[in-house]
């Protein structure tokens, strides 16, 4: 099992590289920066296959294996790293004045050829997963790791500061989000280059270092990875994200309502809307916001029915309910409300007077008049307010005594 784990940052940096590849084909604003990322992504899949420990360990098959399993895992890892600042060259994003394509394409190549030539004449030998070298080759082999440390720092520096920078300037959205993971995991990288110099500190001391990576590298790849897949992918996360959260808002809403609409719904049962549903508590999370709508319609609907209810000393009443009941000042209109409502349903239970009295209609703008001109999701919020105060302990019971009275 350890060692199919020792395989996640390839899986990781291989779903990148699809990702992109899939955007790439279905169409992008910048296509050649889709290509380099994609190139990016595909290319640290191979080296992070490449330098896995169970690689590096197959020495079995072929004795110089491990030694070309590291050579070409630290290339194909230059060469990926080589992509992100192409990408940013293709985006146009600020960067060094002298940096171009052509001038990073050329230090890559003479880079990745000084690697190879640095390596190969090291004479380094295998043992166990490890690479051995003695006298000059030591010091060959630390140079490696050295030319490699800083290239990676290079490359992961040039990307880095002009995204995060474009990244300040952006407001909220996915493409925020996903280049905030993106300089995250740029930042992580940056750490895991940094883990190098311990390859240099192992050759010169113990002149031996590990033929893959190491436990802690292991780590912070999968880290710098995961995190740069999150971002080159939030586009599509992002959107259904924020959909969840919205219906997840919707549903909470639509049970802090259910106090509220429960007692409009007994005195006006007819304002409930038959949607052919199994239950009205029981529906699917997608249907959440529509049923929500609902809600407030049939609680508009209830307003409308109480209003010849409200009884004519209803600014009274809910002057005596404020009293009784203190509240800070922003909940004192959502109090208010909710005391006439529950007089207006005492007047609906007892029924009208002697039939031969006209009554009077009530003082119906005292409350009852639900926000205009407003959305449904801000008239949703006002109504939860006058839910919750009306579920204060004891205010139904003290407004049926007022009206009872």
């Amino acid at each position: 099992m350890s060692d199919l784990l020792a395989y996640l940052p390839a899986v990781a940096a291989l779903w990148l590289g699809c990702y992109e590849l899939r955007l790439l084909r279905t169409g992008s604003d910048s296509p050649l920066a889709v290509r380099c990322l994609c190139r990016f992504g595909l290319c640290m899949a191979a080296a992070m296959a490449l330098l896995a420990a169970p690689t590096t360990y197959l020495e079995w098959l072929w004795p110089w294996l491990p030694r070309l399993t590291h050579l070409l895992g630290r290339e194909t890892e230059m060469a990926a790293l080589a992509f992100l600042p192409l990408a940013v060259i293709e985006i146009g994003l600020p960067r060094p004045r002298l940096l171009t394509g052509r001038l990073h394409i050329g230090v890559t190549l003479s880079a990745t050829a000084l690697y190879a030539v640095l390596f190969l004449s090291s004479c380094v030998r295998t043992r166990h997963g490890s690479l051995l070298a003695e006298g000059t080759g030591a010091v060959l082999l630390a140079s490696c790791d050295t030319l490699f440390t800083g290239y990676s720092l290079w490359c992961l520096a040039v990307f880095l500061v002009p995204v995060h920078r474009y990244a300040r300037g952006l407001g909220p959205g996915a493409l925020r989000t996903g280049l905030r993971l993106i300089t995250a995991s740029a930042t992580v990288g940056l750490v895991w280059a940094l883990w190098g110099v311990s390859s240099i500190v192992t050759m010169a001391v113990d002149h031996r270092q590990g033929a893959g990576l190491d436990p802690v590298g292991r780590v912070l790849g999968l880290c710098c990875l995961v995190l740069g897949v999150l971002g080159g992918t939030a586009a599509s996360w992002v959107s259904v994200t924020t959909a969840v959260g919205r219906r997840l808002r919707a549903y909470r809403t639509y049970r802090a309502l259910e106090p509220l609409w429960s007692a409009l719904r007994a005195v006006s049962p007819g304002t409930a809307l038959d949607l052919g549903w199994p239950s009205v508590r029981l529906f699917s999370l997608h249907r959440s916001e529509f049923a929500l709508y609902r809600r407030v319609i049939e609680i508009r609907d209830g307003y409308l029915e109480l209003r010849s209810f409200v009884p004519p000393d209803a600014r009274a009443l809910s002057a005596a309910a404020l009293d009784r009941f203190p509240v800070p000042p922003a909940g004192r209109a959502a109090m208010a409300e909710a005391a006439v409502i529950a007089a207006a349903l005492e007047s609906a239970r007892i029924g009208p007077g002697d039939p031969g009295d006209p009554g009077d209609p009530g003082d119906q703008d005292v409350a009852l008049a639900y926000p205009a001109d407003c959305s449904v999701e801000e008239e949703a919020a006002w109504l939860v307010q006058v839910a919750e105060a009306f579920t204060v302990a004891g205010l139904v019971e003290h407004m049926r005594h007022r009206v009872a009275r």
